[in-house]
């Protein structure tokens, strides 16, 4: 066989399969073998067969039946043309599919590399080795990679191929526009829904070709915008030419506003032919989206919203913290989320898990439920191309069909998507998509077989729509809804089916709302500042009881002035809007139907990871206004223990505001599923949505994938959180699921919200580690006290200069007083009493310092301050990069060759120093006069005595000490930790510390002599142990879960 099988196979009788669980439309199955434990199995089935059920009931029972052995299945239809080849790998003790499906009298040219891949493939490997091919070859990684170099190249020769004066942004938009309506098409097409014609769109570019060409003229212009978006007895005579073409609406086949502007504009058509070439019949379509027991080598919704996002844009995409979310994330956060939100309803969340589970649910008839479940409004915030509604949708109808809802399956799609998806994101572009994948969600699976019977798209517009989230104001909670609210309500039921005129006024009519609500909520905004100006003011003008008039202090003068200006822009935008203006986007305008019902029962998705000082400084100020997650967004113990002061309101995290809105918008006792960098549970600056989330929520699940296989196409640390809106009252003991990922393994285990917290100060971290290594970390915590409050001192982060070209130099021979330097092909003198040697974190030993020909360029005198005149060689190299060092924005001083933090460079006594980044510390002693200045990737202790700092880089040093900061120091990828200066602060120094320096400082000096190694290590866990006055399995718990996360 060309697939490596010997000859000839064996057929099975009804007994065998039977045993191997074949399922009853069998009608004939054969068994090949090859070398070792590899088998192939073919079955035909009958004609009514569901394939893919067929073969996922068959991996699992060939899974537990025969798991030592590697499965191919050939599967095909008696009398049909689906042809499917399949295997699979276990995933979480369940089968995963990969899989082909084509048609043996329609082999496209993606089918057909597939084919040839599997035959090549038994050529030189066998066993495992060929197994994992078969993998790779079915999975849809390779398909994503060809499909989308493909459509990148077919959009950007649509978008160069229109002449004239067309801005580029509006080229890739129209080509990004049209191609997608094409794609749309191709899934339609796979349904016969065009005119009963497979291969209508490549027949009627071709007929074009054949007659003069001008495709899209011709062809397109008239299919899109007066067929598919008229009514069949309203269409003119060339759209009734297109025969049998379904009546669409809902949007899709509307010109949006950029090609309105440039109706005139229009692609060639060879880059046409190259579209149609190279994306629309070369692969084959499919409307069934990844999940994670199926994975098909064909062009789904989901691969299509992943590819259409990767057209974005990279440098737009990593500003604003933009990547996919892997399909198997997508499936876990909605499996979390709405089965928590059905135990509002009273359903289990193990009974929830199930039905939203199984294949083929038995129905469990629960009006009630059912009828709650129907009113379900869900949000995603932050919904790029619409992964989470479209899964959520799906979910939605499937628990309802599970339910006992007896509509067809697409019926119950389209109303779960006209009352329950809601949707908001800044890129037009990707709510374009989002809306895409949705409306192909609600009809593909429709069994309606004629196209001019097929129920039109509803409008999504009002639904999903282009706006920033963290703008405007969110919900008022408690507050009565507006008689206007009920009226929009109305509206856009209507509107969700109206088309033509009908929608047309509708929309204007809706929009004449928003504008009133719009007017409604900034005068309650104004009215709001009027009040607490006036209270402000009162306060002031009081007397105190001397009978003084007091005034304003500057805290309350700062507020006055931003409320003036705060009315100020809410008068303008009141009469811009009175002026006919649109209203800029606010959840209490935009979804004021939703607001008077209390909020959204559901919030979900995969906000933005971005650093607020990468957003702009308007932006900034906005957001510090409304958000105390920027506000108050440092963990304020925490900073107060390292003297780092709690201004970290630009290294906190967009996706932290995006956690608090959703707390506003959400309803009471809804739920709120988001995917979130796992950063925020360990970061000093993630303190301030800890908090929010304690005191607003009741968290139910946490998950850390931080350690788990790379997914994203980033690097970056995924976590998940799954929290009820609830008062703090109410969660201080509630239990939560925590669930933590290292690699392939899933740890799991219950903990209660009191206990998730390091200590009872708010915000301070969450440690996800297992009770009984919780209760190790605890006793070392007993055992000591935190460096801070100890009778060492706070760590320092090392020098910054700002500029390290213009600082660090690589030092040569010295003569006179100068010294030979040179950096990146500059070469000079230095005056050889300004360089000092530097150390920096990633080039840092354990134990000793490891010399080299790097210095710094020392521009401050003993006392740390500027020298107020460099010497004439410093002031020449130096003043090379002058410009540079003049914008740095660390700079204070009136001296443009300032050093910044320059107390961990003094020398005056001993010290103790340890990189920022790493497995573990790696942490070294400077003797005192040691000129030595450790740089930024560092951190240092100063310490009074020799065996002080010797005793401590031993504690620094050990793999007690390494286990302890594991669970607090911020995670990176591969075992790494972030040893920073508030996180050291935290470590526990022994309280009988003159005892610990006895027993620590003698091995830190043997460790200096060059003696290390196993025993030395053993030796010093020993004495730290003792110090501490723990044992060895008092800690084993800890040190055994933290040792398999750096052995992972």
């Amino acid at each position: 066989m060309s697939l490596g099988f010997v000859e000839p196979s064996l057929p099975l009788d009804t007994t065998l399969q039977q045993r191997l669980g074949l399922p009853s439309t069998t009608l004939a199955a054969r068994v090949a073998t090859a070398p070792g434990s590899l088998r192939a199995l073919t079955i035909e089935l009958a004609p009514d067969a569901n394939t893919r059920l067929c073969i996922a009931a068959t991996a699992r029972r060939l899974a537990a039946y025969a798991p030592q052995l590697l499965w191919l299945i050939v599967a095909v239809q008696r009398d049909r043309a689906p042809l499917t080849i399949a295997t699979w790998r276990l995933v979480e003790s369940a089968p995963r599919i990969f899989a082909m499906v084509t048609e043996r009298g329609n082999v496209v040219d993606s089918d057909a590399e597939t084919l040839c891949a599997l035959a090549a493939a038994s050529v030189g490997a066998s066993g495992v080795m060929l197994h994992m091919r078969w993998l790779d070859i079915l999975g849809r990684d390779a398909v994503t990679r060809r499909f989308f170099t493909a459509l990148s190249g077919a959009v950007k020769s649509l978008a160069e191929s229109i002449p004239g004066t067309v801005p580029s942004v509006d080229r890739r938009e129209i080509a990004i526009l049209t191609t997608s309506r094409l794609l749309f098409l191709s899934f339609l097409e796979t349904k016969g829904w065009l005119n009963g014609d497979f291969g209508f769109l490549a027949n009627g570019f071709a007929d074009c070709m054949s007659t003069g060409g001008g495709y899209q003229r011709r062809v397109l212009e008239p299919l899109f915008f007066g067929t598919l978006n008229t009514r069949v007895r309203e269409r003119a005579p060339r759209g009734r030419s297109f025969g049998r073409i379904p009546f669409l609406n809902g949007g899709l086949f509307a010109r949006t506003a950029v090609e309105r502007i440039h109706r005139h504009s229009r692609f060639a058509d060879d880059a046409m032919g190259a579209l149609f070439g190279d994306v629309l019949v070369r692969y084959r379509f499919t409307a069934r989206e990844d999940a994670a027991t199926w994975s098909q080598t064909a062009i789904d919704p989901e691969m299509l919203g992943k590819v259409f996002e990767s057209l974005m844009e990279s440098s737009d995409r990593k500003r604003g913290g933009v990547f996919f979310t892997p399909q198997r994330f997508v499936e876990r956060l909605t499996l979390l989320t709405l089965s928590t939100a059905l135990g509002k309803y009273g359903m289990p969340p193990a009974s929830a898990i199930q039905l939203l589970t199984s294949d083929n649910p038995t129905v469990e008839r629960n009006p009630a439920i059912l009828r709650r479940i129907s009113n379900l409004r869900i949000l995603d915030p932050a919904c790029g191309s619409g992964a989470f509604l479209v899964h959520m949708l799906e979910r939605i109808a499937h628990l309802r069909i599970a339910l006992g809802d007896d509509q067809p399956l697409s019926d119950i799609r389209r109303v779960v998507l006209t009352r329950s998806i809601f949707g908001v994101d800044s890129s037009p572009t990707a709510v374009w998509l989002c809306e895409l994948r949705l409306w192909l969600s609600a009809i593909i699976d429709s069994e309606e077989a004629d196209p001019m019977q097929v129920t039109p798209l509803p409008n999504l517009d009002r639904q999903i729509r282009v706006g920033d989230s963290l703008a405007g104001d969110a919900f008022t909670r408690g507050s009565s809804g507006h008689p206007l609210s009920r009226r929009m309500s109305a509206l856009h039921n209507r509107y969700v089916r109206a088309s033509g005129r009908r929608k047309a006024a509708l929309g204007k009519r809706l929009d004449i709302a928003e504008c009133e609500q719009a007017i409604v909520a900034i005068d309650s905004a104004m009215a709001r500042g009027r009040t607490e100006r006036r209270e402000i003011l009162h306060l002031a003008r009081t007397k105190d009881l001397f009978d003084a008039r007091g005034s304003a202090d500057a805290r309350s003068r700062e507020r006055l002035l931003q409320l003036r200006s705060a009315m100020r822009s809410l008068r303008q935008q009141r009469l811009s809007i009175a002026r006919g203006a649109s209203p800029a986007f606010s959840y209490t305008t935009h979804f004021a139907t939703v607001a008077e019902s209390g909020g959204f029962d559901v919030i979900i998705g995969n906000p933005p990871w971005v650093r607020i000082h990468n957003i702009c400084s308007e932006a900034r100020a906005r957001y510090r206004e409304h958000f105390s997650a920027y506000r108050a967004s440092a963990w304020v113990d925490g900073a107060r223990g390292a003297k780092a002061g709690s201004g970290f309101g630009g290294q906190v995290d967009l996706a932290a505001l995006f956690l608090e809105r959703s707390t506003d918008l959400v309803a009471d006792s809804g739920t709120i599923g988001l995917l979130l960098p796992s950063k925020l549970w360990r970061s000093l600056a993630g303190g301030g949505a800890r908090q929010l989330t304690l005191a607003r929520t009741h968290v139910q699940a946490v998950e850390d994938y931080s350690a788990g296989p790379d997914a994203f196409e980033a690097a970056v640390y995924p976590s998940m959180l799954v929290a009820t809106r609830a008062a703090a009252a109410d969660s201080k003991d509630t239990a939560i699921s925590v669930s933590v990922q290292r690699h392939d393994s899933i740890n799991q285990w219950d903990t209660r919200a009191r206990a998730l917290s390091f200590d009872a100060t708010p915000g301070s971290p969450w440690l996800l580690i297992p009770p009984d290594a919780r209760k190790a970390f605890d006793r070392i915590c007993s055992a000591g006290v935190p460096l801070f409050e100890s009778v060492l001192r706070r760590p320092h982060l090392g020098v910054k200069t700002g500029c390290n070209d213009a600082f660090v130099v690589r030092a040569g021979q010295d003569h006179a007083g100068l010294t030979r330097v040179c950096d990146d092909g500059r070469h000079g003198e230095i005056e050889t009493e300004l360089l000092r040697p530097l150390v920096r974190g990633e080039t840092l030993d354990r134990w000793r310092l490891v010399g080299n020909q790097e210095r710094i360029i020392w521009t401050h005198d003993e006392l740390g301050s500027p020298v107020r005149k460099l010497p004439p060689y410093a002031h020449r190299w130096l003043a090379y990069s002058r410009r540079a060092l003049e914008r740095r924005s660390d700079s204070r001083s009136v001296h443009w060759w300032s050093l910044f933090r320059v107390d961990s460079a003094r020398s005056n006594t001993a010290r103790v120093v340890w990189c920022d980044f790493g497995r573990t510390p790696r942490a070294a002693v400077i003797d005192p006069a040691d000129p030595v200045v450790p740089l930024n990737t560092c951190y240092s202790v100063a310490c009074a005595h020799t065996d002080d700092a010797l005793a401590f880089c031993a504690l620094l040093n050990s793999d007690v000490a390494a286990s302890w900061l594991a669970v607090l120091a911020e995670p990176a990828r591969g075992g790494y930790h972030r040893y920073l200066g508030w996180t050291i602060a935290r470590l526990p120094i022994p309280i009988d510390w003159p005892r610990a320096r006895r027993l620590l400082a003698p091995i830190a000096s043997r460790a200096r002599d060059g003696q290390v190694g196993d025993a030395l290590a053993a030796e010093l866990r020993d004495a730290v142990l003792c110090a501490y006055g723990l044992t060895s399995t008092q800690i084993h718990p800890l040190l055994a879960w933290t040792d398999a996360c750096r052995n992972d």
